[in-house]
């Protein structure tokens, strides 16, 4: 999936588990890893996760193309991801109290400062929106996450394509906004994996044992 552009880019990274700091645990040990924070190879990169005082995240979603059950699978995958319990979600029912909406189609014009993240992969598309003000460094919840089949959904390997392209998307919404240059990652530009690989593990290990320099906003 493709970086889309024309804004600047903003990332975010948190964690912790419960009554624990992030300064409190020690950093894993997994090196094999890639760049998460945006723009990348800048001195300026931007950095966001989800603190411990936010989880579980609440994702909202919309029953349609079993994007339900896929959201469950993706936020399955991540948290197993990491070694501390530093990030979970939950599906709510209300999207007026959700943290990340997930929906299909692709994303409508909004009266906010949307940093994009998105591409194709083979049969769908994904894109994530965040709502960053210029001039801020806090996040303004809901992330809005698309998922959208290129194709009828009944075509054959569609369904595959949404499920990993919402645990893609899921990745960028919990703090990993840049793309892996790697096929056998999930967070590749144009995913084909389903699975979380080593070293999407070990890069959302660092994301949330780094300091942020975005947080989150409100709802």
């Amino acid at each position: 999936m493709k970086l889309a552009g024309g804004l600047p880019i903003l990332c975010v990274l948190a964690g912790g588990i419960a009554g624990l700091a992030c300064a409190d645990i020690a950093s894993p040990s997994r090196a094999d890893r890639y760049e998460w924070r945006v723009p990348p190879g800048t001195a300026d990169t931007l950095s966001f996760h989800w603190p411990s005082s936010r989880l579980p995240v609440r994702i909202w979603v919309e029953n349609a193309l079993n994007l339900p059950a896929h959201v469950q699978a993706g936020i399955d995958r991540w948290k197993d991801a990491f070694l501390y319990g530093e990030f979970d979600a939950v599906i709510v029912q209300d999207s007026n109290t959700a943290d990340v909406l997930v929906r299909t189609g692709g994303p409508a014009k909004g009266n906010f400062a949307a940093i994009r993240l998105g591409g194709v992969a083979p049969e769908c598309e994904g894109r994530t929106d965040l709502d960053v003000p210029s001039g801020s460094s806090v996040l303004q919840p809901p992330i809005r996450v698309f998922v959208n089949p290129r194709f009828d959904p009944a075509t054959p390997g569609v369904d595959e394509c949404v499920a990993l392209t919402t645990t893609h998307e899921l990745g960028h919404a919990i703090g990993i906004f840049s793309h892996s240059p790697s096929p056998t990652d999930i967070m590749f530009g144009d995913p084909v994996v389903t699975e979380l690989s080593p070293r999407d593990r070990a890069t959302a290990e660092a994301a949330y044992h780094l300091e942020a320099n975005l947080s989150i906003g409100t709802r």
